[in-house]
C-alpha cells in the first residue's frame, strides 16, 4: 500500500511553459533581433545609385531579416500547442512511448514533449527514450532537412510548423488539488509491474 501525502503545488505558469517549450526558438529570435538591429542600419545606409535592381535587393534583404523572428515565434507558438497536447495525453493515458514517436525527428518538438513529461514526472524516461533513439542535445536540425529538403516547400510543413491550430487542454491543471502527489501516484503505478 502506497502512502500518499497531498502537496498543494500548482503547475508552472503558462508563460514559463511557453518559454521553456520553445527555448531554442526564443533564443533564435533574440539572436535574429540582435542581427536586425546591427545589419538593417547597414543595409539601409547602402547607396543604390538609382539602380532599381539594387533598390529591390536592399528592401528584399531588409524584409527577409525582419520576417525571421516572426517565423521563429510562429514556430514557438506551434510547439506550445504540441506541449499542451502531449501533456494532456501523458496525464490521461500515462507514460507511453507511442506519445513521443511523432516528435522524435524535431528538436523543438522534442523540447516541448520533454517539458510535458518533466512537468508530469516523466522527464527522465522521456529523455532516455530520445537518447535511445540516438538524439542528443546537439541534434538541432529536423531530420528531413538532410533526408528530404524539398519538404520545406510543402503546405503540410508550413501548416504544422508555423500555423498549428490552437489546442485547448482537456485538463485544467490549475484546478487539481494535490497535483504533485497525483503525479507521484501515476509514476508509481507506471513503475509497478502488475
Amino acid at each position: 500500500m502506497m502512502n500518499i501525502t497531498l502537496v498543494d503545488r500548482r503547475p508552472p505558469a503558462k508563460l514559463y511553459s511557453y518559454l521553456v517549450a520553445g527555448k531554442l526558438l526564443h533564443l533564435i529570435t533574440v539572436i535574429e533581433l540582435i542581427a536586425i538591429f546591427v545589419i538593417v542600419p547597414l543595409i539601409s545606409g547602402f547607396d543604390t545609385g538609382g539602380s532599381l535592381l539594387l533598390w529591390g535587393l536592399k528592401y528584399y534583404a531588409i524584409g527577409f531579416l525582419i520576417s525571421l523572428p516572426v517565423f521563429s515565434q510562429l514556430d514557438a507558438r506551434s510547439r506550445f500547442q504540441n506541449y499542451k497536447q502531449i501533456k494532456d495525453q501523458i496525464f490521461l493515458y500515462g507514460y507511453d512511448q507511442r506519445i513521443f514517436r511523432p516528435v522524435l525527428k524535431s528538436r523543438c518538438q522534442r523540447d516541448a514533449a520533454w517539458l510535458s513529461a518533466q512537468e508530469l514526472g516523466f522527464g527522465d524516461k522521456c529523455r532516455d527514450f530520445f537518447a535511445n533513439h540516438g538524439y542528443r542535445w546537439y541534434h538541432i536540425f529536423p531530420d528531413f532537412v538532410f533526408s528530404k529538403p524539398q519538404f520545406l516547400f510543402t503546405a503540410y510543413f508550413w501548416r504544422t510548423t508555423f500555423f498549428s491550430p490552437r489546442y485547448t487542454p482537456k485538463v485544467d491543471y490549475s484546478q487539481i488539488s494535490g497535483y504533485e502527489s497525483l503525479i507521484t501516484e501515476r509514476q508509481d503505478a507506471q513503475a509497478s509491474p502488475g
